[in-house]
């Protein structure tokens, strides 16, 4: 067996690197405040129904709305994480400002300067979610989701993902050490 390891040495080291990259590309931190910070999994075989995180990558024209977003304008691509809250079937509306899945209540729509703040965001409106269409939100109320950039679609997603390790738990598992 070490014989194997002196003649393909090279092979060898082209293999564990190649494995520690895949290995810690499949791991992100979320900085924002929109959903509990911490570090999460991309998850190698996606289900994106309701309820489930979802990595995608915000569209450049709503870069200027996100607010504390660290180094927001060094980065050339900007990705979030959100949770599913609507799904194919599923009807959105927008009822006195407020946000409605099936008749739920699920948050406020603010004004947001430069974006609807000369809408009516009052004004009624429905849609329902076609296929492979989906709503996502935060977990907080100021969270910036699609409420403001809208529906997204199963090709924009980049992947589901999964919350292993939240903040907290992660800054005592550093004080341990």
């Amino acid at each position: 067996m070490i014989n194997f390891f002196k003649k393909n040495i090279f092979l060898v080291i082209i293999f564990v690197f190649f494995s520690i990259i895949f290995i810690f590309s499949r791991f992100t931190y979320n900085v924002t405040n929109s959903l509990t910070k911490g570090i999460y999994f991309k998850k190698f075989f996606p289900e994106y129904k309701k309820n489930n995180l979802v990595l995608f990558e915000l569209d450049k024209k709503y870069l200027k709305y996100l607010e504390n977003f660290p180094n927001k304008n060094k980065l050339k691509k900007i990705y979030l994480i959100k949770r599913i809250v609507g799904v194919c079937g599923d009807k959105i509306e927008n009822r006195n400002g407020g946000i409605f899945i099936n008749g739920e209540k699920k948050g406020e729509i603010f004004k947001i300067k430069g974006l609807n703040e000369n809408k009516n965001i009052k004004k009624e409106e429905s849609y329902v979610l076609r296929k492979d269409e989906f709503f996502v939100m935060g977990d907080t109320p100021t969270s910036f989701d699609s409420r403001y950039f809208g529906v997204l679609k199963k090709k924009d997603f980049k992947f589901e993902m999964k919350l292993l390790i939240d903040e907290k738990t992660l800054e005592k598992i550093i004080k341990y050490f």
